[in-house]
C-alpha cells in the first residue's frame, strides 16, 4: 500500500496468520545500501582467488538479511536506500530482490523503504513491481504509514532524482503520540568526505523531530551518531572494495512496550576486506616486516570467522630499507602472497610501498644509533634566538606636538662616471685650429739658355737681338727653370717659361 499524498496510513494486520505463522513483533531490523550485483573492484589483479563466487558477494549479504528476518521472525524490516546500483540494467537482479522480499511474505513480515540516490537513477527500481507487503515512500513529500497492530509509525521520504540538496529532514511531519516514531532517510548527516553531500542535515536537526529513532542510509561506515533518541547509520551489508573494510551488516532494534530496548550490530557479510599497515620503522629487516605481517593476517583470519578476506598491505614510514623495496618490491610482495597462500582463505589484493629514507632525527626517535659522520660533527648546537629591542614610549608631550614637514629635496646633479687613478679630474681638452691646407709645390721649370752665355748678335743689319722677359734670368739669380726654344730665324731667343 503505497502513500502518494503525504498522508498516514494504516496497515491491517492481517499478517498474523499467513500460513499459520506467528510473528512477536518486539523486533524491527534496519539496513540500507545494499547495491546489489555491485562489481568489487580489484578482483582481477588477485592470484588464485575465487573471483566467481566473490561477484555474488552482494547477493549472498542480502539472502543472509533475509534469512536473519526469519529466524528471528521480525515484524519490521527497514531499507534505507540504494538498493540497487545506479544504472544497472540487469532485469535479473530485480527478480533475484523480489524472489528474496517473497519470502519475507510467507511469514507476514513487513517491509518498508525509500529510494536513495542510485534508486532514483534505476530503471530497476522504476520498472520492476514489488510484492503488496512492500511499502515505498513517495518523492513528492514526506509521508507516514502507521502500524498500530505492531505500535510503530514510520516516516519516511524517497528520492525524486539523483542529486537532492534540500535539507528533507526539516518537513517531516510530526510524531504520532502513543507510538515508537521512526525516520527513514537517505542522507549525509555528518558531512563525510567520501560520500555525496545529498540532503545535508545535521544530527541535532533530527533528534528536534521528537523521533525514537532515525534509521539513516547513505554512509557505508557503521556509526551511531545519537542514544536517546537513536541515531544509527548501519552500513553496507557488503564491503566492496579496501576502503570498505572490516564488519558489515544490519542493526537489530529489540523494542518492548512502545519502547526500544537495545540497539545491537549483526554481521552479515559474505567476504571480508582489510587494510593492513606495516610500520618499517621499527624493522631491521625485510624479514621482521614479513613476520608481522603474518601475525596481523592470523588476527584479521580469526576475527573473519571462516569468511575469506581480501587484504591490503601497505608498508609505510622512514627506513634504511627505503633503497632496496623501492628498487626491488616485487620479491615482498611475492613472499607476503606466500604468506596469505599458507593462512588460508586469505588473499593479498595489493602491496604499497610509501616509505622514505631515513635521516638523523627519525634514528634518534626510533632509538637507533647516528651515522658515524654525524657522531664525528659532534653535539648539536641550537642557534641562539635573536634578542627582541622593545622600541621606547614616545612622551604624551611630544606625541601631541606635529611633526615637522620635510624640506623638499633638491634635485641631484648627474654624476661623473668613475675616474681612473687618483687625483684631480683632468681638464678637457682645448679645441685645435683646423690645419692649414698643404702649400702646392711650384711646377718644374724648363731648362733655359745660360745668362752668362754672351747673346749672339742680331742680323747682318746689325740689329741687336731681343732682351730676355726675365730680367733675374740675365742676372742669374732666377730659380725657375728656363727652356730656349728654337727660333726660325738663325739666332735663338730665349723664353721664360712661368
Amino acid at each position: 500500500m503505497h502513500d502518494r499524498g503525504g498522508a498516514a496510513l494504516a496497515w491491517p494486520c492481517w499478517h498474523r496468520a499467513i500460513k499459520g505463522a506467528t510473528v512477536t513483533g518486539d523486533e524491527v531490523i534496519h539496513a540500507a545500501d545494499l547495491h546489489i550485483d555491485s562489481p568489487l573492484r580489484g578482483l582481477g589483479r588477485i592470484e588464485g582467488a575465487p573471483v566467481d563466487d566473490i561477484r555474488l558477494a552482494t547477493r549472498r549479504a542480502f539472502s543472509r538479511l533475509v534469512d536473519t528476518c526469519l529466524e528471528d521472525q521480525a515484524a519490521l524490516l527497514i531499507l534505507a536506500g540504494d538498493v540497487f546500483d545506479g544504472e544497472w540494467r540487469d532485469f535479473n537482479t530485480g527478480l533475484f530482490f523480489v524472489r528474496e522480499l517473497a519470502r519475507l511474505r510467507d511469514v507476514g513480515t513487513r517491509v518498508v523503504m525509500v529510494r536513495g540516490n542510485h534508486d532514483a537513477e534505476s530503471v530497476l527500481a522504476r520498472h520492476i513491481p514489488l510484492p503488496e507487503h512492500v511499502h515505498t515512500f513517495p518523492a513528492e513529500a514526506a509521508g507516514t504509514l502507521e502500524l498500530p497492530g505492531l505500535g510503530l509509525a514510520i516516516h519516511g521520504q524517497s528520492y525524486g532524482n539523483r542529486s537532492v540538496e534540500d535539507n528533507l529532514a526539516e518537513f517531516y511531519p510530526d510524531r504520532r503520540r502513543d507510538l515508537v516514531n521512526i525516520g527513514v532517510l537517505h542522507t549525509n548527516a555528518i558531512g563525510a568526505a567520501e560520500h555525496s553531500n545529498y540532503a545535508p542535515c545535521t544530527v541535532q536537526q533530527l533528534v528536534r523531530r521528537g523521533y525514537d529513532y532515525w534509521a539513516l542510509g547513505h554512509v557505508h561506515k557503521r556509526s551511531i551518531l545519537h542514544a536517546d533518541p537513536w541515531v544509527v547509520y548501519p552500513g553496507n551489508l557488503q564491503g566492496r572494495h579496501a576502503h570498505e573494510s572490516g564488519a558489515r551488516g544490519c542493526t537489530v532494534l529489540d523494542i518492548d512496550n512502545l519502547k526500544i530496548r537495545s540497539v545491537a550490530h549483526r554481521d552479515l557479510d559474505v567476504l571480508r576486506w582489510a587494510e593492513i599497515s606495516l610500520a618499517a620503522a621499527a624493522a631491521a629487516d625485510t624479514d621482521d616486516l614479513l613476520g608481522t605481517l603474518r601475525l596481523r593476517l592470523q588476527q584479521i583470519v580469526f576475527e573473519a570467522g571462516g569468511r575469506p578476506v581480501l587484504a591490503r598491505v601497505l608498508v609505510d614510514g622512514a627506513t634504511h630499507l627505503h633503497a632496496r623495496l623501492a628498487a626491488h618490491p616485487e620479491p615482498f610482495a611475492a613472499q607476503a602472497r606466500a604468506i596469505a597462500a599458507d593462512l588460508g582463505d586469505v588473499w593479498i589484493e595489493q602491496v604499497r610501498f610509501r616509505t622514505r629514507p631515513r635521516g638523523d632525527r627519525a634514528r634518534r626517535a626510533a632509538g637507533a644509533p647516528s651515522s658515524p659522520a654525524r657522531r664525528a660533527r659532534g653535539p648539536r648546537r641550537r642557534p641562539a634566538a635573536p634578542r627582541r629591542v622593545r622600541p621606547r614610549p614616545r612622551p604624551a608631550r611630544l606625541a601631541r606636538r606635529p611633526l615637522p614637514r620635510p624640506a623638499p629635496r633638491r634635485p641631484r646633479a648627474p654624476r661623473r662616471p668613475p675616474l681612473r687613478g687618483r687625483g684631480p679630474a683632468p681638464r678637457p681638452p682645448r679645441p685645435r685650429p683646423p690645419a692649414p691646407a698643404p702649400r702646392r709645390a711650384p711646377p718644374r721649370a724648363r731648362p733655359g739658355p745660360d745668362p752668362r752665355e754672351r747673346a749672339p748678335r742680331g742680323p747682318v743689319t746689325g740689329a741687336p737681338p731681343s732682351p730676355p722677359r726675365c730680367l733675374r734670368m740675365s742676372l742669374g739669380t732666377c730659380p725657375k727653370r728656363h727652356i730656349r726654344t728654337p727660333s726660325p730665324t738663325p739666332l735663338h731667343r730665349s723664353a721664360h717659361a712661368f
